[in-house]
């Protein structure tokens, strides 16, 4: 949604995120997200990074990757069976942080939408989505960086 104190770019990266949400929602499962399509340039990390990097603090978005690249080195050694309890409540925290207005709703949307992706499927599936979030997280960190995040 439109808001009236933002600079005029900022609503067409507001859709740009809403239209990445969408087009995550519609996959049957995150390892479907072409890696091109995630970190190409105008790709979907670089549009992300620019939309959320003056209200995601790079605190922030360091703390929630630190937690998925944890669970990552877990899951290559336990599995998924190693993650699921970690990876589940991974999601409260982000509401938490969103409630706080320390995490941009779209940011916390499109979170979301990822993790209820990385869900689907049977354990070596899961697997495979949560490595597809790894990456296209890491990606979002690189660009918000990049972009000179707060």
């Amino acid at each position: 949604m439109y808001k009236q104190d933002r600079r005029r770019g900022d609503y067409r990266q507001e859709t740009e995120i809403e239209t990445i949400i969408q087009k995550i929602d519609n996959l049957q499962n995150l390892s479907q997200l072409d890696e091109k399509e995630i970190a190409k340039e105008g790709g979907y990390a670089e549009q992300v990074a620019k939309a959320v990097k003056r209200d995601l603090k790079t605190t922030q978005l360091r703390k929630f990757f630190s937690e998925i690249k944890a669970n990552e080195r877990e899951l290559k050694e336990k599995g998924w069976g190693g993650i699921k309890a970690e990876f589940y409540l991974m999601r409260p925290n982000l509401a938490y942080a969103k409630a706080r207005n320390l995490v941009p709703d779209n940011f916390f949307k499109l979170m979301d939408v990822c993790m209820k992706q990385v869900d689907k499927g049977d354990d070596e599936q899961k697997k495979e989505n949560y490595k597809r979030f790894v990456q296209f997280l890491e990606a979002i960190v690189a660009y918000h960086k990049y972009y000179g995040g707060s």
